[in-house]
């Protein structure tokens, strides 16, 4: 499918929709299908520009707002997602969330995040719908809003980092019909279509639909790297009464990409090099396909009982012909490289079912979730890893890999269950005192193994470990008053060691504690909320790369780490037209034992100061103009603490404008990213050969049209 013919089917779509109709007017229906809905799900209202999200699920599994849960727990909400044009989930909650940063570059091929100073497994850490969707990079075109819920949450996902989870929740049918068509543009050769319409099928409106689809092709401010993507998302709800309801959602995505390993350090600093120059092996590209299914229904006994049930499958398969970043040698000006020549095929199934009842019992109210999960995987790859020619990365020469005289040499294979029960009780007492109680056991079993003869012969040379756990987490909050609340909690977690020794044996789980306390506020209109919260995460059983492989699959243990600190969130509406989001963390994340002498050192990425500010302002009904900054302290590269990438502040603005034509809603945008044009480097890959320059100054256009 080329992009002119997604962009013509696109428009003709538009064409042919309904006419737009005055936005109180959609306001009030969509206000009208919320009530008749299951107060879990989103129904995205397009005319809602609220930065402020009063209700949450990931936290709890259950419809909670968020100054009665005694955990900490942000949204980003469409809205900012459109004010800040983002195009992928870490740029969703980079400077949006504090201490919280999400990675790019480095040749990751999943979306990792570092929540409270602890990065992912890496396999990708979100969450879709509150399904464990490992293994993916995300495409926001059908994302209605973005929770992070930070510390452990085991106790209802299992195996997880204890830093926290992100979980996306995607765009629901809604039974107003809604079209919109959207076309952006930017610096180096970035754009992109994306069209979304929703409605409902039938007279009665117990068949919805939705389509969300995107086409994208962007280049990089570095040399070489970009990705073509076509991406298609179609939803069908049936709801045939008011108490069942059914979706059935598909998402079907092709990239074709070029990996961005960045620039080596040199000494204690990165090397002063180009921030532009790619050290890779010229234009070659690699591709990843995912196919995605996804169905879920749930059953209203009455107003107080309910029961769900969510089933996600996903294949993801990866042709890589990949040059890794290898180790500048002592000359400081040529550095190693390894080839990663793969086809690697992922399947995963996740599933959960879930009762959720209201009752009253001597005087005190009770929410209760008790539910059973689980999450399967198996990878398949056949691969070489092997030296690469150098580079000079003062004058390097590119295309020096002859790929079509590669050989695959190894076969990987890896399978793993996780199984989960769990119950969970929100407990009431005089309106005021909110005390969370849960527990969850887990049975986890794991193994992989490689050899160079076949797939079978890796198969059956894996030796399977198994894992069992309970995880307990209890909270309490008091509402001091309407807009006030203290709350605590002590929770325990464990998620999983993947990868294995260079002798081929595993690791066990690695195990999470955390103590968090802290206050919220929230404005009686519900548009305007603050969380502060201190907390202190102890995280043992840490792997890191071995440095004497160059296969990313073999570990060796780190030892145990705490990260303690301060986080203040600050989001909503300050006036009818002045919105607000502004974060700080202190993040102070730090090894206690090892075995490698990295004691005392601090973890890589994790700045011990960072913060942001963001504002927009409602000029008249036409204009509207957003400025604001991101700022980090100074980070260590590796847990080595060998290099330091330095701080930066980073300034960021936008404009757009409304216009009518007809009923047709017309919305110009114009964001400048990095306004300053500061040079900067957003991140590390977790060692010296591959550290991910900032982009300079850049511009996105947007024309958006909704019917």
């Amino acid at each position: 499918m080329s992009k002119n013919t997604l962009l013509l089917a696109a428009i003709a779509m538009v064409v042919s929709a309904p006419s737009w109709s005055d936005e109180a007017d959609i306001i009030q229906k969509e206000s009208e299908v919320t009530t008749q809905l299951d107060p879990i799900e989103i129904r995205a209202n397009p005319s809602d520009k609220d930065y402020s999200v009063p209700n949450a699920t990931a936290a709890t599994k259950t419809d909670t707002p968020i100054i009665e849960t005694p955990v900490s727990i942000q949204v980003v909400p469409r809205a900012v997602l459109e004010d800040k044009q983002a195009m992928s989930l870490p740029d969703a909650v980079n400077g949006h969330v504090s201490g919280v940063l999400g990675r790019t570059g480095g040749g990751t091929l999943y979306d990792n995040f570092i929540i409270r100073g602890l990065s992912g497994s890496g396999f990708g850490d979100a969450y879709r719908n509150g399904l464990y969707n490992r293994q993916d990079i995300y495409d926001l075109s059908n994302i209605e809003q973005i929770e992070i819920l930070k510390g452990p949450a085991a106790v209802l996902y299992g195996r997880i980092e204890p830093g926290g989870l992100v979980n996306y929740i995607t765009k629901k049918p809604l039974n107003t019909p809604y079209y919109a068509i959207q076309q952006q543009f930017g610096s180096y050769h970035q754009q992109r279509t994306s069209v979304d319409a929703t409605g409902p099928i039938d007279e009665n409106k117990t068949v919805l639909y939705r389509v969300n689809a995107a086409y994208t092709d962007n280049e990089s401010f570095r040399d070489y790297v970009g990705n073509e993507r076509i991406f298609v998302a179609p939803t069908l709800t049936w709801r045939p009464n008011e108490q069942f309801e059914a979706n059935v959602e598909l998402e079907y995505k092709h990239d074709d990409f070029q990996a961005d390993y960045g620039i080596p350090a040199v000494g204690t600093r990165p090397a002063q090099i180009p921030l532009d120059r790619n050290l890779s092996d010229g234009s070659h590209r690699q591709t990843i396909h995912n196919v995605l299914t996804a169905f879920d229904w749930s059953y209203k006994f009455n107003e107080d009982w309910k029961v769900q049930h969510k089933y996600q499958r996903q294949n993801w398969t990866f042709d890589a012909e990949q040059v890794l970043a290898g180790q500048v040698r002592v000359d400081n000006r040529t550095q190693n490289r390894n080839i990663l020549f793969s086809t690697q095929d992922v399947d995963t199934e996740t599933t959960s079912l879930d009762l959720n009842g209201h009752f009253d019992w001597l005087g005190t109210k009770h929410n209760v979730l008790v539910g059973v999960d689980s999450f399967w995987a198996e990878t398949r790859a056949h691969q070489l890893f092997t030296a690469a020619p150098t580079i000079d990365i003062y004058n390097p020469v590119y295309d020096l890999i002859n790929w079509d005289a590669l050989v695959k040499n190894s076969n990987f294979y890896r399978k793993e269950r996780w199984s989960g029960f769990y119950v969970q009780d929100q407990i009431t007492f005089f309106d005021k005192l909110h005390l969370l109680a849960g527990g969850r056991y887990d049975s986890v079993k794991t193994g992989a193994a490689s050899r160079p003869t076949s797939m079978a012969a890796a198969r059956a040379a894996r030796i399977e470990r198994s894992d069992y756990e309970f995880s307990p987490r209890l909270g309490m909050l008091y509402e001091l008053n309407d807009w006030l609340s203290v709350y605590g909690n002590y929770t325990r977690s464990f998620s999983g060691n993947n990868g294995v020794s260079a002798a081929g044996a595993t690791f066990d789980p690695q195990k999470g504690r955390q103590y968090e306390v802290g206050f919220k506020t929230e404005s009686l209109d519900k548009r305007f909320s603050s969380t502060i919260a201190i907390f202190d995460i102890t995280k043992s059983n840490l792997l890191t790369d071995d440095p004497n492989s160059a296969d990313p699959n073999v570990r060796i243990l780190a030892g145990e780490m705490q990260s303690k600190g301060l986080e203040i969130d600050i989001t909503g509406q300050v006036t009818d037209k002045l919105n607000l989001l502004a974060t700080y963390a202190y993040t102070d994340a730090k090894y206690t034992q090892d075995y490698n002498g990295l004691k005392g050192n601090r973890l890589e990425n994790v700045p011990l100061h960072q913060g942001s500010l963001w504002s927009t302002y409602q000029v008249n009904d036409a204009f509207k103009a957003g400025l604001g900054v991101v700022a980090l302290g100074d980070r260590d590269g590796d847990n080595a603490n060998s290099f330091q990438m330095p701080g930066y502040a980073r300034m960021d603005a936008m404009v757009s404008y409304i216009h009518p034509i007809g009923k047709t809603k017309m919305t110009l945008q114009l964001n400048v990213n990095n306004l300053l044009d500061k040079d900067y480097y957003a991140n590390s890959s977790g060692g010296r050969p591959s550290i991910i320059p900032g982009s300079p100054r850049s511009v996105l256009g947007s024309l958006k049209l909704e019917f």
